[in-house]
């Protein structure tokens, strides 16, 4: 048996554990056969109220008594008594769309943060019947063929979030980049400034001269500058520094030196901050799309470096959307302008929440494919262990694994639309029509963010049209379990919201 998450792992185990015990108990004291004696009296209920022209009462219950116990014993047998074993060394977590698509090996769950309860579970085993073994074989088959169909692409999103909360944990660290910025940036851009008079329009130029590693500062100004105070990374040197004084404590190195040197120089020492691992996957991904280790990697030291997330757009002509009016006159722009102030309060509170409902949604799969396995024992016999009962109950397992293609799906999209949006100079914080594009994009997000939930609730409800009733059981389970996560992602962008908004009233206020 496979599973296609960590808590997947354990919970598939834990969850066959116990129906075998919920199956025990029943046999253990004979409630099992509880359903079967309700059955047959109903039998024999419903023959006695035929008319005599049915002919003899006993031949005519004996049959159809015949017939509702073979078929309880065989389900019994299929569904019920456990056969094929099954343990963690009988598990298998699945990586094989990491390995088709040649980007990352994923741990195994035992090194994973999961590893003390997979440690727990290491002696446990169980058994599962046949046909709910053969069930759960197709159903991780057919889900794996389908997501092997979606082209390779990479997470951008989930990428993009780990690269976001990466910074300088190293206080001394972050001090020495100060001072930097004191030393070096700030002088050189000062320089740069009196220099230029405002005459660069190059758009490369004035987006490189925003960060501590400009190559424009590095080319003209960081070789005349130097640090103001000693650093002992970087020795004394007789030529570099003297005419200062030598404390012992190291030299006083040039700009390019402090921020270039090879594993003593900033540069080097800032990317070291990063996970190795978060290294190794965002050059996995950004590789599948054509991008340069260079431009990637700068992309990652100026984040670490700026006291701010980096702006990845400012608008830009993306598409010319519904919304709003192509001629900006005043009122279209003042209506375009509020519509996106609306919608960027609210992105503060749906934002978070999408993003703690994608990380939610494939543990609650795990935790619903647990309970089903558990309920199996329990459901069959009390609907009398017939074949309708088991055909539902397969359709639900099928459904449930294979909401993990929806979500692949989705996934796709929006790593797609990223790149589309992000990707190409039509983004471009010079473009006049900014404002219409920047709700464009917002909207996108929101499209984007409910996808995860709307093309499973598509997929139960086709299921429904095809006559398997789980639709709304379903929905509603995968909606309440993520409710919680998605509403405490929520409150923090609902506080932020609430206080800007305080934050505009006062400004009225004093504006009056």
């Amino acid at each position: 048996m496979t599973a296609n998450s960590y808590l997947e792992y354990f919970l598939t185990l834990l969850g066959w554990v116990i129906n075998n015990g919920l199956w025990n108990i029943l046999i253990g004291t004979g409630l099992f056969a509880a359903p079967l004696a309700f059955k047959v009296v109903g039998i024999w209920m419903k023959v006695r109220e035929e008319g005599e022209d049915e002919g003899n009462k006993g031949m005519l219950s004996l049959p159809r008594i015949e017939n509702a116990l073979y078929g309880a014993f065989f389900v019994m047998l299929a569904c019920c008594v456990p056969l094929i074993n099954l343990s963690l060394s009988t598990m298998q977590y699945d990586t094989s769309r990491a390995k088709m698509c040649g980007t990352w090996t994923t741990q195994s769950p035992d090194e994973s943060g999961y590893s003390s309860v997979v440690s727990s579970l290491g002696d446990q085993t169980a058994a599962v019947p046949f046909w709910w073994a053969v069930v759960h074989r197709l159903s991780k088959g057919v889900t794996q063929a389908a997501v092997a169909t979606i082209p390779c692409r990479p997470d951008l999103r989930q990428v993009r979030f780990e690269v976001q909360r990466t910074s300088i944990s190293n206080p001394a660290l972050a001090e020495e980049l100060q001072d930097f910025t004191n030393d070096c940036y700030a002088l050189a851009l000062y320089t740069w400034k009196q220099q230029d008079q405002g005459a660069t329009t190059d758009k490369d130029v004035l987006k490189d001269i925003e960060w501590l590693g400009s190559s424009t500062f590095r080319s003209r100004y960081y070789g005349e500058l130097n640090s103001k105070m000693p650093r002992s990374n970087f020795p004394w040197s007789d030529a570099r520094d003297s005419g200062r004084p030598n404390t012992g404590r190291g030299g006083y190195p040039t700009c390019n030196e402090w921020w270039s040197t090879a594993d003593t120089g900033l540069q080097d020492r800032v990317v070291n901050q990063a996970d190795p691992g978060m290294w190794l996957r965002l050059s996995a991904a950004l590789k599948m799309m054509g991008k340069s280790t260079a431009d990637y990697k700068e992309a990652v030291i100026r984040r670490l470096v700026s006291p701010q997330s980096l702006n990845i757009s400012q608008g830009g002509q993306v598409y010319a959307g519904y919304g709003g009016n192509a001629d900006f006159t005043t009122m279209n722009t003042v209506n375009r302008f509020g519509a996106i102030a609306g919608g960027a309060l609210g992105s503060l509170g749906a934002f978070p929440a999408f993003d703690a409902m994608r990380q939610a949604l494939p543990m609650v799969q795990a935790i619903l494919l647990m309970a089903v396995c558990v309920m199996l024992p329990l459901v069959l016999a009390f609907g009398v262990y017939e074949f309708k009962v088991v055909i539902t109950l397969t359709f639900v397992i099928f459904a449930l694994n294979f909401l993990t293609f929806w979500w692949e799906l989705a996934r796709w999209l929006d790593s797609w639309l990223l790149e589309a949006l992000y990707s190409s100079d039509t983004h471009s914080r010079f473009n006049l029509a900014g404002f219409q594009n920047t709700s464009d994009d917002m909207v996108m997000n929101f499209v984007m963010g409910t996808m995860f939930i709307v093309l499973p609730t598509l997929w139960v409800g086709a299921l429904s049209w095809a006559g398997v009733n789980i639709g709304n059981v379903m929905s509603n389970a995968i909606g309440t379990g993520v409710s919680k996560a998605q509403s405490s992602a929520e409150q923090a962008g609902g506080a932020a919201s609430k206080g800007i908004s305080s934050f505009a009233g006062g400004v009225n206020e004093g504006s009056k």
